[in-house]
């Protein structure tokens, strides 16, 4: 569209020379007023367009110019990431010009809960679990790690230093759509989860403490949105030791079965429950230890007090069946919270009374009835470190000795430093006092581990294909009762490959 014919305006007349004097000076002078003159407010924009007799733009001056002059420049190429960033919600990071952002966050379409029902759970990491999108993935890992044990069987006096080689195979599926925070919303009402582990412990000098080692998970998924049914089955068989359980005190084989299910109900917005049913068998192929046979169940009522936390109160209930000894069960009730009171935060804790029920009559039996908790918090401190600390204390039958029982206090300090260049640093410490009914000791155990490891290339999860070396310490002493002190150095280095 042409723009109207403008009229011109007459020739204005000859400035006076006094006029003109005025004029020069007010120009020279410019700079010296121009900070008090940008102090005052601008004008208002005019609302017409000034004379012009002869536009002339940039872009017809110097073709590539704008209207403002400025040559365009082509946008700066980003440095190479050689990380990946953590899961977070929080805008600083992502703001840096230097981050990748994964894939969008799941919306939370259930502001009643947290975890339960719709919401993943997050793991113990700097990433959370990226699963392939297709409904039957495959995944397959393998690898292989060198150690050197300075006690095999953790035995306070003589013990067995040896070399061993460990070869490790996983084979993974996916059925249907999994619970993760990268996917939108359950595809499918049903899912199946499966995870089968293997690897053998192969020892150099003393071949008969040679073991193989299996590990069998499965847990499918069957419902949607306000109800869903977890069932699952988890099986082991293990033959090894840890000091911070004394039922893998020694070094035997321990074979392990649980199977339950746990449902999950969502009654209004702000009002929850979860309940749980377990069927557990843990024995032994050697007769000199103890075997028992429990049963578990666990309901909660939750009620949502911010976006994405909620307070609950729990009761549970366990019976437990040994071979040798005499039965016995415990009621637990108390309060709890789950959720994320701070984006950067996931934290969750039972905290509760047991209430100790125990068969037949022992003399010299304390009764060890009182504090019981389990639950952990993780903080996402920044993009290269997220510390974990993990908390349980509760009743356990003894597979040593019978009627001898316990109550185990177990916390855990968990942290995974990123170095930068794939290198990342993971630091643990764990610390248990276990107080027993019979005997009356009172056991404290320590275990401090570092590892060093360079991830190797995963589109899942970062520092799972990796390369590493592993130092550990464990400990443990009797403060009071009858018992020698246990101590174990152990060093591997091996490397684990994850499709």
């Amino acid at each position: 569209m042409s723009r109207p014919a403008r009229q011109r305006s007459p020739r204005p007349p000859a400035l006076p020379p006094l006029l003109a004097i005025l004029l020069v000076g007010l120009l020279t002078g410019g700079p010296v007023a121009a900070q008090s003159l940008l102090e005052d407010p601008l004008p208002d924009a005019p609302s017409f367009e000034p004379v012009s007799p002869d536009e002339r733009l940039t872009g017809t001056v110097n073709p590539g110019l704008t209207e403002r002059a400025i040559p365009p420049l082509r946008p700066p190429e980003q440095p190479p990431v050689d990380y990946s960033p953590l899961y977070r919600l929080t805008r600083p990071y992502y703001d840096s010009l230097f981050s990748t952002r994964p894939p969008r966050e799941m919306e939370n379409p259930d502001p009643a809960t947290f975890r339960p029902v719709i919401i993943y759970r997050p793991l113990l990491g700097l990433q959370p679990r990226i699963y392939r999108p297709g409904l039957f993935e495959l995944y397959v890992s393998a690898g292989i790690s060198q150690s050197f044990d300075s006690n095999v069987n953790l035995t306070p006096t003589n013990p067995i230093r040896d070399f061993y080689v460990t070869p490790k195979m996983t084979l993974e599926f996916q059925l249907g759509s999994p619970d993760s925070i990268y996917t939108d919303g359950y595809d499918s009402i049903l899912a199946l989860h499966g995870t089968y582990e293997g690897f053998a412990d192969i020892f150099y000098l003393h071949p008969e403490l040679s073991a193989y080692n299996q590990r069998l998970e499965l847990s499918g998924r069957i419902g949607r949105s306000a109800a869903i049914w977890r069932p699952y089955l988890s099986f082991s068989d293990l033959t090894g030791s840890n000091l911070l359980m004394v039922e893998l005190m020694d070094r035997t084989r321990r074979i392990r079965l649980n199977t339950g299910f746990a449902g999950e109900y969502r009654f209004t917005e702000l009002t929850s429950a979860r309940q749980t049913f377990n069927f557990g068998v843990f024995e032994h192929p050697d007769p000199t230890y103890i075997n028992f046979t429990s049963f578990t169940t666990r309901q909660e009522i939750a009620y949502r007090f911010l976006k994405a936390a909620k307070a609950l109160v729990w009761a549970q209930y366990r019976y437990t069946w040994p071979d040798r000894g005499f039965a016995g069960g415990e009621l637990t009730v108390g309060p709890g919270w789950q959720g994320q009171p701070d984006p950067r935060i996931y934290t969750e804790l039972h905290i509760g009374w047991g209430f100790l029920d125990m068969q037949g009559n022992v003399p010299g039996r304390k009764n060890l009835s009182g504090l019981r908790f389990d639950g952990y918090t993780t903080f996402d401190w920044g993009p290269r470190f997220r510390p974990t600390f993990r908390y349980d204390r509760e009743y356990a039958f003894n597979e040593i000795d019978a009627n001898d029982n316990y109550v185990s206090t177990l916390i855990q300090f968990r942290n995974e430093f990123f170095l930068g260049g794939n290198y990342y640093l993971t630091p643990y410490l764990g610390v248990a006092l276990d107080e027993f009914e019979t005997s009356h000791r009172l056991i404290l155990q320590w275990r401090p581990e570092i590892e060093l490891s360079y991830a190797l290339p995963s589109d899942s999860l970062p520092n799972q294909s990796r390369v590493f070396v592993k130092f550990g310490y464990q400990s443990s002493n009797t403060i009071r009762g009858e018992g020698e002190p246990i101590e174990q150095f152990r060093v591997s280095v091996g490397c684990n490959w994850k499709y």
